[in-house]
């Protein structure tokens, strides 16, 4: 099919038109690159304080865990005490024959 005059005539006013459409192509892809890099900064930035959270939020538990384990322990050891002093008291042996008066030698 022979290309006429009149052809290229209308192609070149419609060329603009395509120049446009393809300006406005390419402009959108670079557009939606940076739109896509800054979800993507977002996210991570995102994830990052997320986790900073995390981290916080589980070291606050350990510390709670720590201090019923050392209140637990504490608790134990005076219990173990009480009862100690309770045993000792009323195990109390007296010697008769070991005197009450102390030498001190300098």
């Amino acid at each position: 099919m022979p290309i006429k005059p009149i052809d290229l005539q209308t192609n070149i006013a419609q060329m603009h038109e395509v120049a446009k459409g393809e300006q406005a192509r390419t402009e959108g892809v670079v557009e939606q690159q940076h739109v896509l890099e800054k979800e993507s900064n977002e996210k991570s930035r995102l994830v990052q304080s997320k986790v900073d959270e995390n981290k916080k939020a589980e070291r606050t538990i350990i510390k709670r865990e720590e201090g019923k384990r050392e209140r637990l322990l504490r608790e134990k050891e005076r219990q173990k005490r009480e009862k100690e002093e309770k045993e000792g008291k009323g195990e109390a042996v007296t010697d008769n024959t070991v005197g009450r008066i102390i030498d001190v030698k300098k």
